[in-house]
């Protein structure tokens, strides 16, 4: 679902790439991410080899969690992004809301569960339900990602890259009343569409993007960390950042990406070679020419997620 397009359309008539269980085989590996090896990133611009990258990356078969050990940076292999993005915390049923099943994003409140919706293309909504279940109503139709709390309240990340686009929006979950309905309002418009987020201890949220990393500071300023990020069919769903908010950590598909904050350098890191996915010789010589002059993710207009927005808002409407 956050995959470009175009990107799958190739591979789909380009690849033929071994359906291997890698997990299986894959060599034994320390979880201090500050040990491992660092690969480096082709240049975007006309290079087939980026293209090559690419595509080794995005059909690799190994997805990294990050998390902090005593305020270590650590990872392990995980499931994929939706397993990852899990939080502990579930209701004690199974939601259901008019035609939406199979909810993935759940944060408790004093109330009852907001429920998050999220199957891509095919729908999203956010809900509230009672904690028994038995009640529920609609709150808006964003693809949460994930939720976060903040000294003033709850907040999520939501938006979805499909098909070209990528829209997203940090929005703010409120109450008016404390006996009154929940509302989602946006609190500011992101570039693209969010992955995962981590907090500093001033308070900025550092938001990865399917595109970009972006800091966003208490009263909403964004600010570009680093512009056309290498990980936009990687789909990073986890990300920790020290506690002296020196480095970030995120982890994806293939890779752990570590940012420094004071410099904003990325450097995207592994175990060893070993756990690198290498194309097939034909393929891989079928890509640099075919893409000799690199690849390039299209575009859409300027106002494309104003538009889709108006459009949410107006099915939301009619839903209530």
């Amino acid at each position: 679902m956050q995959k470009k397009l175009s990107f799958h359309l190739a591979l789909i008539c380009l690849l033929v790439v071994p359906a291997a269980d890698a997990r299986s085989a894959e060599p034994g590996y320390s979880p201090n991410v500050t040990t491992w090896e660092e690969i480096r990133v082709p240049p975007a611009d006309e290079n087939p080899e980026r293209v090559v990258w690419d595509y080794a990356s995005d059909y690799s078969k190994l997805y990294w969690r990050v998390y902090l050990d005593h305020g270590q940076p650590r990872a392990a292999l995980g499931e994929g992004p939706d397993e990852v993005r899990q939080s502990s915390d579930r209701p004690p049923f199974e939601p259901k809301a008019d035609e939406f099943v199979g909810a993935n994003r759940f944060a408790l409140v004093n109330d009852g569960w907001l429920v998050g919706f999220n199957h891509g293309e095919f729908g999203a909504a956010l809900y509230w339900f009672s904690r028994d279940g038995r009640r529920h109503y609609l709150i808006s139709n964003d693809h949460v990602v994930t939720f976060f709390t903040r000294p003033d309240g709850i907040y999520a990340i939501e938006g979805m890259a499909h098909m070209g686009a990528s829209c997203g929006s940090l929005i703010r979950v409120v109450r008016a009343t404390k006996k009154g309905r929940w509302q989602a309002e946006r609190f500011v418009r992101l570039p693209f569409a969010p992955d995962t987020i981590a907090l500093q201890r001033n308070g900025n949220m550092i938001i990865a993007l399917s595109d970009s990393l972006v800091s966003v500071t208490p009263d909403g300023h964004v600010t570009t960390l680093i512009a056309d990020a290498p990980w936009w069919t990687l789909s990073p769903a986890t990300s920790v950042i020290l506690p002296d908010d020196s480095k970030l950590y995120l982890g994806m598909t293939q890779y752990v990406g570590e940012v420094d904050l004071t410099t904003n350098k990325l450097r995207m890191l592994v175990p060893s070679k070993e756990f690198l996915n290498k194309l097939p010789d034909d393929d891989e010589r079928r890509l640099r020419t075919l893409y000799t002059h690199g690849m390039s993710h299209g575009g859409l207009p300027a106002d494309f997620c104003e538009r889709m927005e108006e459009r949410a808002k107006a099915r939301s409407l009619k839903q209530h």
